[in-house]
């Protein structure tokens, strides 16, 4: 079914990307009391297997956060950060509470914050498909992994066959004065969904 997203239908998935990142980075900006702004958004449609070369390679270690999506559209969304910006995002967000807790109670924080963070980026998008389809969308709590881009795709394998093979992906880099760090969300709705997804884009 994506395979026909072309035309009216890409410009929606663009407009949708740019909108995407532009409530991402407005709530990032909040949550750390700094400016951050987007650069180079781009969205595409990529097979399945396309993902771990998207990702540097299955040997990229990867923070992988996978959150399931109900209501009007089913399915998953996948945000993935390189390890290194998932550890910057971590330390810019946590800042000096680590300093007197034990290596466990550092740990724990560290996945509690980077879920919240990722709570609030794939809220974004979901935020943004509703304003731009009228669906509702709600969304789990996410799952949180580092590992292996490999391994952290085994997080789709259980449930995945009874999707398509293609997503919908969209890339932003998130900056601030000093740094920049990228995040990647992979779309991934069920064949009903693609369907619904793709009369949207088609009429938009």
């Amino acid at each position: 079914m994506l395979d026909k997203i072309n035309g009216k239908g890409l410009d929606f998935f663009r407009e949708l990307e740019n909108i995407g990142a532009g409530h991402a980075a407005t709530a990032l900006s909040m949550l750390l009391s700094r400016t951050v702004s987007i650069r180079v958004p781009r969205a595409k449609v990529c097979n399945y297997n396309e993902i771990c070369d998207i990702l540097h390679g299955p040997e990229n270690v990867v923070a992988g956060l996978l959150v399931g999506i109900s209501a009007d559209i089913k399915g998953f969304i996948l945000l993935v950060l390189d390890e290194e910006d998932a550890q910057k995002l971590t330390r810019t967000v946590v800042g000096d509470m680590t300093d007197n807790m034990s290596e466990q109670e550092r740990e724990e924080l560290n996945m509690s914050a980077l879920k919240e963070v990722a709570n609030i980026l794939i809220g974004s998008y979901i935020s943004a498909i509703s304003e731009m389809t009228g669906l509702t969308i709600d969304a789990s709590v996410p799952d949180l992994v580092f590992d292996m881009a490999g391994a952290v795709m085994n997080l789709l394998a259980v449930a995945y066959g009874e999707f398509g093979d293609q997503v919908l992906f969209m890339e932003t880099e998130f900056c601030d004065q000093e740094e920049s760090l990228y995040g990647h969300f992979f779309l991934v709705p069920d064949v009903e969904s693609y369907k619904t997804l793709t009369e949207k884009m088609v009429g938009y």
